[in-house]
């Protein structure tokens, strides 16, 4: 039997971006209208037979049917739910293949599901397609539709949940209360039952309906070996421990105010903070779409710098937080942002790095690759090379917003992974105080850079 959700599709198969095949019905690839998400079920005992998720897979039975009574789609497009991959095995290409393609994403809240980093990168994955889409088209609505499996107190939600907009009164009082598998297991919750899964379904319809994410160009590829790599949605709880998830995020850019000779206009505005180097394509500030990312899919809290944001030694004496700066090639043209450059490349903290965004399509500064670059490294060279090789493009020039929302997850980690250790030998660090100089940290942390 296939994995996708209802049997095979019945119009053949159709070559994907990966390199695999997805099935299509007339002619069409299959994207379903929702992935569902959720913790698997450890067994109790392990030689019994019975499957520990059989109700999740009720549930999943049920909105498929639903949405195919409230559609016009064939049954292989109505869900897709994994129940083969086991947590810690490789994804399956059918599983990479519906994260790329479905409408929605439904996540099983449940105290398990946010203490599974394979949930969260299964959210991390998805979610990451959604603000690839945002930033093309900024009107276009959440497409992740989480449903209670069990009853959850606002409070315990990471920071990514906390910023999904979802009305679960909608689903009934009983649903609130009980959660799906409340109301699943008590014989006299039938009717509510019924009631949330309809009123579920429908939203994932009117999600579905109009959700633009089935657009195979945009959607950055994933790899089966790129699984363990993925960062969780949900954590590290150790960085959020060390500090309390604050990431900075600064802008080192122009405005069209202070442009050098050679440098036009299109991809900047009245302050660095609207500089967006990815259009047309992307119209968003680039720093908007670090700040969103970091936010809904990293559990993290951005503290995105005003215009012109400071650096290292500017406003105040307070220890520096995990610190992103988003780097304009071209301030290295330009004697305004000398002094800035260079306190940027003399701060010793290695928890504050840079990203260099870099549109491949954008004709002046492929003209002017070779002087950005060498300007760059005379400039910035400390920082450059203390990012890790396989985050090269953050310190080469990133060329597309896809390779930015892949390159920020992994210099986000990274970044964080160093704080933690410079909390761990050194508790002066996590709260806010002296600024301290971490020499022994730093080297022994400089292997990152040949990871």
């Amino acid at each position: 039997m296939s994995k996708w959700s209802l049997g095979e599709a019945a119009g053949g198969w159709t070559e994907m971006p990966d390199g695999g095949k997805a099935p299509m019905v007339s002619g069409r690839t299959v994207r379903p209208y929702f992935f569902l998400s959720y913790a698997r079920t450890p067994r109790r005992d392990p030689t019994d037979k019975a499957d520990p998720d059989r109700w999740v897979y009720k549930l999943y039975k049920d909105l498929c049917d639903a949405i195919l009574q409230l559609t016009d789609v064939q049954p292989e497009e109505a869900g897709y739910m994994d129940r083969e991959n086991k947590v810690g095995s490789e994804w399956s290409p059918e599983l990479l293949r519906a994260l790329r393609t479905c409408r929605a994403f439904v996540p099983l809240y449940s105290r398990r599901y946010f203490e599974s980093d394979y949930c969260g990168k299964e959210w991390f994955a998805f979610a990451r397609r959604q603000f690839i889409n945002r930033a093309r088209r900024p009107e276009v609505d959440c497409a992740i539709v989480p449903a209670l499996w069990t009853k959850m107190e606002v409070d315990g939600l990471p920071q990514v949940a906390k910023a999904v907009q979802f009305e679960h009164s909608v689903l009934g009082a009983r649903y609130c209360a009980e959660g799906f598998y409340g109301i699943m297991k008590l014989k006299n919750c039938r009717a509510d039952y019924l009631q949330a899964v309809h009123r579920l379904a429908e939203r994932i319809v009117d999600i579905g309906d109009t959700s633009p994410l089935a657009d195979d160009r945009v959607v950055p590829r994933q790899r089966r070996s790129d699984f363990n790599s993925l960062p969780s949605a949900f954590g590290p709880e150790s960085a959020t421990r060390t500090a309390n998830g604050q990431l900075r995020i600064a802008v080192l850019a122009h405005d069209i105010y202070s442009l050098p000779p050679g440098r036009g206009r299109d991809y900047y505005g009245p302050t660095p903070h609207t500089w967006s180097p990815y259009r047309p394509d992307y119209p968003q500030p680039v720093v908007d779409y670090a700040a969103d990312l970091a936010t809904e899919c990293l559990n993290c809290t951005p503290l995105v710098e005003p215009a012109g944001g400071a650096v290292p030694g500017y406003g105040g004496n307070g220890q520096m937080p995990p610190t992103l700066y988003l780097v304009d090639a071209w301030v290295s043209q330009s004697e305004v942002h000398r002094e800035q450059l260079a306190r940027l490349n003399e701060a010793e903290e290695p928890w504050v790095s840079v990203l260099v965004p870099w549109n491949s399509t954008d004709e002046q500064t492929s003209a002017a690759a070779q002087d950005l670059h060498q300007n760059l490294q005379a400039q910035l060279g400390r920082k450059l090379a203390g990012i890790p090789r396989r985050c090269a493009m953050a310190a080469n020039g990133i060329p597309t917003l896809e390779d930015f929302g892949q390159v920020l997850p992994e210099m986000t980690m990274t970044i964080l992974k160093r704080y933690r250790k410079a909390a761990l030998a050194d508790p002066a660090v996590a709260p806010a105080g002296r600024r301290n100089r971490l020499r022994v940290i730093e080297s022994e942390d400089s292997g990152d850079s040949n990871e």
